[in-house]
């Protein structure tokens, strides 16, 4: 499984995308999302973007369609605590006739915002609060390169940026272990997991090479290495 991209939820998209644009980041195209009272700003990269996500209305975030996904709770993280972030997963799949899903257990959420018929298979692991939202689309395995002309994103930054080549999310020490979700995604992805007292997701570009860091967890639980 590969990465495909993370979103984070944030009450300050705009100073935020605006702290990544003057640090030497490219923004892609902005996206609402339909039907769930959600938009965002993104940032893509040669193998997979960064979403930044706010709630644009709370009657459809909190619809009953939208409510297993646990959306508004995360977009509330400060009072509710539960983790303001999602990981979505991408594999290539073998033919159109079936489709191989990472979580078998999952189920599928279907939105007036995706194509006729796809959907993002949701992992079942709403119950542990402390763990990002995990899920994949099985009908788009493809990486920021790859994408066809019409959907082709900015991937040149300033800071010479290519691919993240790992992820390390901070989270608070569980009462209950984590989910088999999670325990997959950490066995069979470059995502890893540490304990802490906050929530922030650590992006390492292009191994880390040069050793330096940047802290953006003033506006948003982000940490960039490369």
């Amino acid at each position: 499984m590969e990465l495909d991209h993370i979103f984070l939820f944030t009450h300050q998209a705009e100073k935020a995308a605006n702290a990544l644009q003057k640090y030497g980041l490219s923004e892609g195209t902005a996206n609402v999302h339909a039907g769930q009272g959600t938009a965002c700003r993104r940032f893509y990269f040669q193998n997979a973007y960064l979403e930044l996500a706010w709630v644009i209305d709370e009657d459809e975030i909190k619809n009953p369609v939208i409510e297993r996904t646990k959306l508004w709770e995360r977009s509330q993280y400060e009072l509710t605590k539960y983790c303001p972030f999602g990981i979505c997963l991408r594999t290539k799949q073998q033919s159109s006739d079936s489709v191989d899903l990472i979580f078998e257990d999952g189920w599928r959420y279907y939105s007036i915002y995706l194509p006729d018929g796809q959907f993002a298979n949701i992992a079942s692991n709403e119950d542990f609060t402390n763990e990002p939202m995990l899920f994949e689309m099985p009908f788009f395995g493809i990486a920021p390169k790859d994408y066809p002309v019409e959907k082709q994103q900015p991937l040149t930054h300033t800071m010479g940026f290519g691919e993240i080549t790992k992820v390390t999310l901070t989270l608070p020490a569980p009462s209950k272990g984590l989910s088999s979700a999670m325990k997959k995604v950490c066995q069979d992805s470059s995502i890893h997991i540490s304990w802490g007292e906050l929530y922030s997701v650590n992006l390492e570009f292009d191994d880390g090479q040069h050793g330096q860091m940047h802290d953006f967890t003033s506006l948003i639980p982000l940490i960039i290495h490369w």
